[in-house]
């Protein structure tokens, strides 16, 4: 199985949408990165999140900075102009917010809110190291 991991921001607010009866949460994630040559590729992945995306859902929206892991699934294709193109597409099974924009602050705002639970807390402990 070929895993990816992908920090980005979300092109636009999540949906919920419907697929032989399961529920999925859908997004589109963009990951910039700086070129030696002072130019910017941005890759967008298509991302499928399997159920309503728990307490998680009313802050995806456009802008939010999220950290994704899932498999990963690339599929060539070509355009209307008849040209290759690649498509890639990620079933995340875990969605962390990074920050989200609000309307007072152009700024990222901590949100450090995840769906996984932490070993602690599926032990019943604490957060206490010790």
């Amino acid at each position: 199985m070929l895993q990816l991991e992908v920090i980005g921001n979300l092109g636009n607010d999540a949906e919920i949408k419907e697929f032989g009866g399961k529920k999925y949460v859908s997004m589109n994630v963009a990951h910039s990165e700086k070129r030696k040559d002072g130019g910017e590729t941005t890759v967008w992945v298509s991302v499928l999140w399997y159920g309503e995306g728990g307490g998680l859902f009313q802050y995806l929206k456009k802008g939010t900075k999220v950290f994704l892991r899932g498999r990963i699934s690339v599929k060539a294709y070509l355009d209307k102009q008849n040209q290759p193109q690649c498509s890639v597409n990620m079933y995340a099974t875990e969605v962390t917010l990074c920050g989200a924009k609000t309307e007072n602050n152009a700024n990222a705002q901590e949100q450090p809110t995840n769906v996984a639970p932490t070993a602690a807390q599926t032990r019943g402990e604490d957060d206490l190291p010790f």
